[in-house]
């Protein structure tokens, strides 16, 4: 495996990031309205729902309704939110559209991103796991013990990675956890799954694209991109969209340490994507990553834009486009069958866009007077117009200066060390643009990034933010409730709820104290809570009844709640495109 010396430059690429975005955080962002000094919403409160969680037969928890922690909270019409009329803007989007300017360094005036990729590999293992059975589910403990990305479940299966530090992906049946095959990867890090056509496909943080035969494991196709690869695949219309890095690397000048033949796979895409025919070795300015489009049978490259750096936790397709927000806090839309870019909005969000009913919906710095804060944007796809900005409120779990000192980055930092990045992230993972915006510089804090999400739900949205999982009316952003969730902020650092997932018309949450929570998504008080034992920071899939977790810890960890209503959340996202959005 090819490592790492651009290390000792990744780390003081970061650093002088950090003292930048330091001097320069009273300026940027948008002005929606004075914070207080808090880690709670501006204006926020209310009344005290009525009414008492309700127990069933697999609670091993209770929740209460209240206002304090593990309680809801209604809000009201003046709750946390900013109108149309004074959220922050420039022209007619929230930040900076900046379309014209990405379809400029996509032209032929500057170099295409590289054709040429060595393939990885992917051999059968006989590894074997621990599991534990009881009236409950069943407990899988990965060799590993290193952090668990959210599992996916397809066609009566469970496709699981062997966790940060592992060259391991498991396959396991759904129902009973009995391993059904393993494999023992080239590069470590794997990443969750998306499963399509009898296909599984998932990135390996160093720095592989891997495709394999969803029912026995063989490897189908393979491609090392770049190290690292720190966002999840998705799959929509028999393609791949994943993003990596590409610093340094374009079309006919691809990196000179490939020692085995690469493939020449770029062919024919489907319809006619714009041709970039440029003999130019300059690469776009400010563009180190790229978003590329892979048929999924076949691994065929259809199409690669550049970007401003790697993607947050995954692209999302919906429809005929896709979408994805960077790191540095841009939202990218481009036409799926042939890479058109049509929208790109510099904004800092924070979070992939969820779409729904023609709206997009984002979370996104909203700074102001030297204090890091967050809000929910409510943007009208068709003409870019921002509709509301809610529930603005303090933010230390994007606070750079917080992160860095929390029992979160010691973590991280250990896993980067485990991983050959003992030095820090190499300068091809532009880990400054992910420090500025969200407060993380290691490469396992990029993978694990899941940002305060929003789920979309019959008119309502959700959003876990920090310690809380707010509600909010899709069309204005008005407050409706708060759930605050267990721990300290500041202290163990990042979020401390996964983002929501919707199964069986429940919220399904999951949280660092180690705990799922069902809870009622017009109320939001608590009907189930499931202790795991072990922290959880990868959002949950439920289907048939049964919800499956990674943990902190190294485990996969399967509920059986007897419910077969609590279902359809198949992976990151709740499906293989990470549309996370609902309409019934």
């Amino acid at each position: 495996m090819l490592r790492r010396g651009l290390i000792g430059a990744g780390v003081m690429v970061a650093i002088l990031g950090l003292v930048f975005w330091t001097l320069l955080r009273d300026r940027n962002g948008p002005n929606p309205q004075q914070l207080a000094q808090t880690d709670t919403p501006v204006e926020s409160g209310g009344m005290v729902p009525n009414g008492d969680s309700q127990s069933g037969s697999h609670q091993s928890g209770s929740g209460q309704t209240g206002s304090q922690e593990g309680q809801a909270t209604q809000g009201n019409a003046n709750s946390s939110t900013t109108s149309n009329a004074s959220s922050p803007s420039i022209g007619s989007v929230p930040g900076e559209e900046i379309t014209d300017q990405v379809r400029e360094m996509n032209s032929d005036k500057f170099a295409a991103p590289p054709r040429q990729f060595r393939p990885g590999n992917a051999q059968p293992s006989q590894r074997r796991v621990q599991i534990h059975r009881d009236k409950n589910g069943f407990t899988i403990q990965l060799p590993s013990g290193a952090p668990i990305a959210t599992p996916t479940v397809y066609q009566g299966k469970v496709y699981v990675s062997g966790g940060f530090r592992s060259r391991e992906y498991y396959c396991f049946d759904a129902k009973t956890g009995e391993l059904l095959w393993s494999v023992d990867l080239s590069d470590d890090g794997p990443s969750s799954a998306v499963c399509a056509d009898g296909i599984v496909v998932f990135n390996t943080e160093s720095c592989t694209l891997f495709a394999l035969d969803a029912k026995t494991g063989k490897h189908l196709w393979s491609y090392w991109l770049g190290d690292p690869l720190t966002s999840t695949p998705a799959i929509a219309n028999g393609i791949v969209f994943t993003s990596y890095p590409a610093a340094g690397r374009f079309a006919g000048a691809e990196q000179s340490d490939i020692s085995e033949q690469p493939f020449q796979n770029l062919g024919p895409a489907i319809g006619k994507p714009p041709k970039n025919n440029a003999t130019t070795n300059r690469r776009p300015p400010g563009a180190s990553h790229v978003l590329a489009a892979f048929e999924l049978k076949t691994g065929r490259i259809l199409w690669q834009r550049w970007i401003d750096s790697d993607v947050i936790s995954a692209p999302v397709a919906v429809g005929n486009e896709v979408y994805a927000t960077s790191f540095a806090g841009t939202v990218y839309r481009f036409r799926q069958k042939d890479g058109s870019v049509l929208a790109a909005h510099r904004c800092r969000a924070t979070s992939a866009p969820t779409l729904a009913n023609n709206q997009l919906y984002w979370s996104q710095r909203a700074d102001q007077k030297g204090q890091v804060a967050e809000a929910v944007a409510v943007v009208d796809k068709s003409n870019n117009s921002v509709q509301a900005f809610g529930n603005v409120r303090a933010a230390p779990y994007l606070d750079a200066e917080v992160q860095q000192v929390s029992g979160l980055q010691g973590v991280l930092q250990g896993l980067d060390a485990a991983n050959g990045f003992a030095g820090g992230a190499p300068a091809a993972a532009n880990a400054a643009a992910a420090l500025q915006n969200i407060g993380q510089s290691t490469v396992s804090g990029m993978q694990f990034f899941q940002g305060s999400r929003v789920l979309y739900f019959r008119n309502q949205l959700y959003s876990s933010m920090g310690d809380e999982l707010v509600c909010l009316e899709a069309q204005n952003g008005q407050e409706r409730w708060r759930h605050k969730v267990k721990g300290d902020l500041h202290k163990e650092g990042g979020h401390l709820a996964t983002p929501p997932a919707l199964a069986g018309g429940k919220i399904v949450l999951a949280t660092v104290a180690g705990e799922v929570l069902l809870l009622d998504p017009d109320k939001g008080t608590v009907y189930q809570s499931y202790k795991v034992g072990a922290p959880i920071r990868s959002q949950p899939a439920i289907v048939d009844g049964r919800i499956y977790v990674g943990t902190q810890n190294g485990r996969l960890v399967c509920i059986d709640t007897g419910d077969p209503s609590l279902t359809g959340w198949y992976t990151w996202g709740g499906d293989m495109a990470h549309t996370n959005a609902r309409t019934e």
